[in-house]
Order: C-alpha cells, then sequence, then structure tokens
C-alpha cells in the first residue's frame, strides 16, 4: 500500500483520443476536478451525493485485491451491496444481505436509502462497524461525532442538505484510519453530465488514469441532448501506520512535559521533572529520579475548564473524571492549590491535556493535602474526603426520603435533564470571578428549594392546605415540636437567592443572587411558590 501513497501525489492527465475540451465553458471541463483528486486527504472526503443537479457521488469499500478490478472500468462497481434480494437456484434460494458482493469484490460503506412514501426522509447508513469503531454519536441533523482520547467532540460525519439535494462528507483521516484497520481501500465513484447548447464536433472522447483513478470523459452523439460526461472513480488510501497504533480510534502518541516539583533554594529557580511513569522511582525501583508519588500543585483556575461542563467531566474533591475515558486523583491543600502526583499526570491524564496542566502549574507552597496524605500514604480509615458539595446532595436525598415517607409521596419534582446535570455539577469556585460563585448559588437555590413540590408539602401534618412551600415546612417543624429558626431558616435564607421572574418546567428561572428580593407573602413573586 506505501507504494500507491507516491503515485496517489502525481498530476493527473486526461488522454484525449478524439475531440478536445479546449471550447466548452469552464463549468463543463473535467480538468478542474480530476486535478483536485487527493487519495491521501487530511481534510474532508465527500463520500455521497444524491441531487437533481451536480454530480452523483457514491462510494464502497474494497480489499488489495478488488481495487484492481475498480480500477478496471470507469463504470460503477459497486455490485448488490446496499440492498438485499434472493436468487433463485431451483429448489434452493439464496438471500444477498447488501453488505458484500464477491463478484464486485464490494464491500458496503454508506448510502442514502430511500423509502416508498416520498414524504418520508431518506436513511443515512453506514456500514456499522465504521460507527463502531469511532463509538460514534448521532446529531438530529444525521452527522456523528466521536470523543478523543481527551473526551472532547471530534466531527466524523457531517451533512449538508439544500434545495438541490444532498452531500455527506467524512473527516479524511479517522476515515483512513479505519481503512487502515480494516486492511481496505474506499472506492469514490463519480459521475457528473453537463448540459450543452450544441454537440461538441468532433465527438469528445478522452481517458484519465493513474495508479488510483480512472475516468472517462465523452460527449454524446449528434442530434441528440447537447452534453458532456464525467465518469470515473478514484481511491482513498488508508494511513500508514502499525497495527499497533490503531487499537484506538485517533493518534495515540505522547509527550511528556516536565512539571514543578521544587523550589532550588540557592537560586530561587524551580526545580522541574518529566511526568514520564517509566523515568520515576517508585517503592520497588530507586532510578536516582523523583518518585512517582512526587507532589505537583497547579492553581485552581485549572479545574475551570472541567466545572464549566458538568455533562462531560465530573469534579469532586478527590478526583477528576472524563465520562468513562479517564480519570485522575487530585487533593487540595490549605492555599486552595489542586494536588497531583508527578506519576499520575502522566499516567492518567490524557497527552493532548498535560500542556493544559502545565499552564497552570507552580511551586509547591502551603503544604500537603492532610487528609489525602493519610488515605493515600499512610493506609489510615477516614470518613472520606471533606466536601460540602458532596454532603449538601446526600442532605438533599435524605430529606427528601424522610419527609416522602411522611406524606406517601415524592417532595421533589423529578428533574429537568439540564437542571439536573447543574446541580450534579456544583463545584467550589475555580477562581475568584463573582459570576461563577453566582451561578453556582442559584444552581444550588434551584435543586433545593424550587424543585419543591408544593401540592406535595401540603400534605404535612400542620401545614396549610393553601400555604406556599417554606411555609408549610415551618409550619410542619412547630407541629412536631422542632425549632422552626434552626431547621426551616437555611432554607428560606437560601430561596432569598432565587427571584423567578420567567417560569418554565419544571421550575421557574433564578434572578440575580446579588441582590435578593426580602420575601413577601403578600406582593412578592416568590410568595407564589416558595412562602
Amino acid at each position: 500500500m506505501g507504494a500507491l501513497n507516491v503515485v496517489a501525489r502525481l498530476r493527473p492527465v486526461l488522454s484525449y483520443s478524439s475531440g478536445s475540451g479546449d471550447g466548452l465553458p469552464e463549468h463543463a471541463r473535467p480538468e478542474s476536478y480530476l486535478a483536485s483528486i487527493n487519495s491521501t486527504p487530511t481534510g474532508w472526503v465527500t463520500v455521497l451525493y444524491e441531487g437533481a443537479e451536480g454530480p452523483g457521488i457514491g462510494s464502497y469499500l474494497t480489499s488489495f485485491v478488488g481495487r484492481e478490478h475498480a480500477l478496471a472500468t470507469f463504470s460503477w462497481t459497486h455490485g448488490g451491496v446496499g440492498r438485499t434480494d434472493v436468487e433463485h437456484y431451483g429448489d434452493e434460494a439464496v438471500f444477498n444481505d447488501g453488505l458484500t458482493d464477491t463478484s464486485a469484490r464490494a464491500e458496503f460503506f454508506v448510502q442514502l436509502r430511500g423509502h416508498q412514501k416520498p414524504e418520508v426522509e431518506p436513511t443515512l447508513e453506514f456500514t456499522p462497524s465504521f460507527l463502531w469503531y469511532f463509538d460514534a454519536v448521532p446529531r438530529p441533523d444525521g452527522s456523528w461525532y466521536f470523543f478523543d482520547e481527551a473526551g472532547l467532540d471530534q466531527e466524523l460525519v457531517r451533512v449538508h442538505r439544500d434545495d438541490t439535494g444532498v452531500s455527506v462528507e467524512v473527516a479524511a483521516l479517522p476515515l483512513r484510519r479505519y481503512l487502515a484497520v480494516r486492511e481496505r481501500f474506499l472506492v469514490v465513484q463519480y459521475d457528473k453530465g453537463t448540459r450543452l447548447d450544441s454537440t461538441p464536433e468532433p465527438k469528445i472522447k478522452a481517458i484519465h488514469r493513474t495508479e488510483v483513478s480512472v475516468f472517462e470523459f465523452h460527449s454524446n452523439h449528434p442530434g441528440a441532448i447537447a452534453f458532456v460526461r464525467l465518469c470515473g472513480k478514484h481511491l482513498v488510501l488508508p494511513i500508514d501506520a502499525r497495527p499497533a497504533d490503531l487499537a484506538y480510534p485517533y493518534p495515540s502518541g505522547q509527550s511528556y512535559p516536565e512539571y514543578i516539583i521544587d523550589t532550588d533554594p540557592a537560586t530561587g529557580q524551580p526545580v522541574t521533572f518529566t511526568c514520564d511513569p517509566d523515568k520515576l522511582s517508585d517503592h520497588f525501583n530507586d532510578l536516582g529520579t523523583p518518585h512517582y508519588l512526587t507532589r505537583v500543585y497547579f492553581r485552581r483556575e485549572v479545574l475551570r475548564r472541567y466545572t464549566s461542563e458538568p455533562s462531560r467531566y465530573q469534579v469532586t474533591a478527590s478526583r477528576l473524571s472524563c465520562l468513562s475515558l479517564w480519570g485522575i486523583s487530585i487533593g487540595r491543600n490549605e492555599e486552595g492549590l489542586v494536588e497531583a502526583y508527578l506519576g499520575d499526570l502522566g499516567r492518567d491524564l490524557p497527552s493532548s491535556e498535560r500542556a493544559h496542566w502545565l499552564s497552570f502549574n507552580v511551586a509547591p507552597r502551603g503544604g500537603i493535602d492532610q487528609e489525602r496524605q493519610r488515605r493515600d500514604i499512610l493506609g489510615q480509615w477516614n470518613e472520606g474526603t471533606s466536601d460540602p458539595l458532596h454532603q449538601l446532595a446526600h442532605a438533599r436525598e435524605r430529606f427528601s426520603t424522610a419527609l416522602s415517607a411522611v406524606i406517601g409521596q415524592p417532595v421533589y419534582r423529578a428533574w429537568d435533564a439540564a437542571d439536573q446535570i447543574a446541580f450534579s455539577g456544583l463545584h467550589m469556585p475555580t477562581s475568584s470571578e463573582q459570576s461563577e460563585a453566582d451561578t453556582q448559588i442559584l444552581t444550588l437555590a434551584k435543586g433545593i428549594i424550587e424543585y419543591l413540590d408544593v401540592k406535595a408539602l401540603r400534605q404535612l401534618p400542620g401545614a396549610d392546605p393553601k400555604g406556599m412551600t417554606i411555609n408549610n415546612l415551618q409550619a410542619w417543624v412547630k407541629h412536631t415540636g422542632g425549632e422552626p429558626d434552626t431547621l426551616v431558616g437555611p432554607l428560606r435564607a437560601c430561596s432569598r437567592t432565587c427571584a423567578p421572574t420567567v417560569r418554565h418546567t419544571p421550575g421557574p428561572q433564578c434572578g440575580p443572587p446579588s441582590s435578593p428580593k426580602p420575601v413577601s407573602t403578600s406582593s412578592s413573586p416568590m410568595s407564589s411558590s416558595s412562602g
């Protein structure tokens, strides 16, 4: 396959056996398309086009042997892939699944399958292994994306629709990576007819042929509708990679930056060392280098990019994780610096994330995370990391369970998906920006107070059947002999941070917490929901 990469860069040649394209309008000439053919693309590859105007484009997979069959003729050679049929041989019936066509040496890759009802949108279909290899995720418009090793979105398929037709493009390097792991070529077939005002004389006939492409360009017979047509195909080649490098659908190259691990007391200059785990000492091997568990410190802002996407990342006091792709153990010292082990930075962080962490790296100060030291190094029992937001979430669950048991129904409305993600992503501020703290307070108030179901709380013993949310809780606490200021006061204070002005399902929108309005059961808009 490697030899074809050289041939793929050769300039295509169009050989005329009769006629010439010199007198044709620019849009009818084939040279511009042929010059754009690239069998080793790095951008996007159009793998399908269907429409009333423009070229027809289709594609299929073939093997090393099959490429010779494909390039033997400019006619389309995908055979029967993309549809099923049953062949009868006497009393025997043979079902063709449409995924392969042995005689055409073709394997299905992509199609836009139409349906009997014209009002039903055609279905875009890819061979399953292509989507499975990338664990691709669909979007409503028919496009697909996948996650790279860092958990970031990478575009895989994009779909363009307009009044003339549908075009489907695939990201070239991921496509070629898939071709490499499958040991296949992609055959891209092209057919474009262009109408003319008059039939060219003499009749045009030309052939274009290289090691990776074959096309015919011709005009029609005199007396018929005047047109010229370019028809043929070219190959998209797999990347040149070792099988070991293809285990994942993205490049797996590693870079190990040096992080600050200490300060030279004589010069005041930072001391740095690589995070490559293979170059670090451990309890079993003394390499004369820093230990794997050497602590490295970062400004708390390092976590901000992660806390801003709670649907993708989970940040707790002791761990940062991304979906089910990667995670790293962290800590926080008394100065609020984020602490990580040098070896973990090289082992657990994706390579592309290490530069981000490096930009927030600072010299050690403020001591170590003592709780982490007791847990990780001394092996001592502890009750878990002191994470007030984690404790708050558990308190909400206990509160809900206890009250639900009293009245026999849930006291919180079901989560809206976006609100649930936001609440689960509550975190300690990762910067001194007031806006970040404001957002967290609003999310907190919404999850704790605004999701309470006032109708359910009116069932509490001692509650007013027409009372508001927190008023009902206060009445119940009084009824049971509790202390309202102690038990309900914090909830009432929390509710004052939320001044709903626009109501949506399932809870109201919160206003700015920086200027909370006092609650009034007679005039405040809060009185309609919280009491």
